[in-house]
């Protein structure tokens, strides 16, 4: 992913910001669950950081994550939202054979699909009468298989908030593959539950000049000749404004992380862009709760 542009919070904000965070709740204890395995034409390597405290609010989070972790895995290469395996019902207090759970359906999941791929694939080769058969075990020996990657990692943990990043890369045998994910997700740690809304939502016609202002200097971060006026030969939009990213933007130390995920804004070949405002420009555009768990 490209380079989060930093951008550095006045002094009295940020001191506002530690003494608010420091004083709430202690550090999350996480863990983390690796696993990989691979078969004749899939691969998948997981890894997967969950709270393993028995408080009220680790408990809260690891079951908030569990439910990533199902709606990401469950879909794997599904282009219609078809379920492809039943979600965890046993203990969730027994983290690791919940997460042990997902990774065998997963793998399971990517198996079947990618043998069922490459089986019509060779089917389609075999009756191609414009090749001929050395042409066609050539074509057959070097047929792409599928790979799969989960990653879910706490990124940040603030005194107010914790903030979790769900980010996958799925290959299916196509020119390139791609990222998917849930994005960054921000929780109380107070409660456990998600911040859901970090931006107002009828600002976005007011906000558009700290966008603007955020995906010049991504580009510009890339070594692109890009400025305010010619932005817009960059970004694949329909209609005058620069929507909000899908996912949620996320707080750091430097203030608040928008990330867009691959063609939302912008043709592949620009990546994932993404840049850091800091609290005192968006401040005005934050949702109550918002302003709250960064302690503005």
């Amino acid at each position: 992913m490209k380079k989060l542009l930093a951008i550095l919070l006045p002094a009295t904000l940020a001191a506002l910001l530690c003494w608010s965070c420091e004083n709430t709740t202690a550090p999350l204890q996480t863990r983390v669950y690796s696993y990989e395995e691979s078969a004749d034409h899939a691969s998948i390597k997981f890894s997967a950081e969950l709270p393993e405290g028995n408080d009220r609010t680790s408990r809260v989070i690891r079951e908030n994550l569990a439910g990533v972790m199902d709606n990401q895995l469950a879909h794997i290469g599904s282009f219609e939202g078809e379920r492809l395996f039943d979600p965890y019902d046993g203990d969730m207090n027994d983290t690791e054979g919940c997460v042990k759970y997902y990774f065998d359906n997963a793998f399971k999941v990517i198996c079947d699909g990618a043998d069922d791929d490459v089986r019509q694939r060779a089917e389609y080769i075999k009756q191609d009468t414009g090749i001929n058969d050395a042409q066609k075990e050539e074509i057959l020996s070097r047929m792409p298989g599928w790979e799969y990657e989960f990653s879910l990692e706490m990124i940040a943990d603030a005194g107010c908030y914790a903030v979790f990043q769900s980010q996958d890369y799925i290959y299916m045998g196509g020119a390139h593959g791609g990222v998917t994910g849930a994005g960054c997700i921000t929780f109380d740690k107070s409660t456990g539950s998600i911040i859901e809304q970090f931006i107002d939502p009828g600002s976005e016609e007011d906000i558009q000049p700290l966008l603007r202002k955020g995906l010049v200097g991504y580009f510009v971060d890339a070594d692109s000749q890009v400025n305010d006026s010619n932005l817009d030969e960059c970004l694949l939009l329909e209609g005058d404004l620069i929507p909000l990213p899908a996912w949620q933007p996320y707080p750091c130390e430097e203030g608040l992380v928008f990330v867009y995920q691959q063609y939302e804004i912008a043709p592949y070949a620009a990546g994932m862009p993404a840049f850091t405002v800091s609290f005192e420009e968006i401040a005005p555009y934050l949702t109550p709760e918002a302003r709250r768990i960064i302690g503005l």
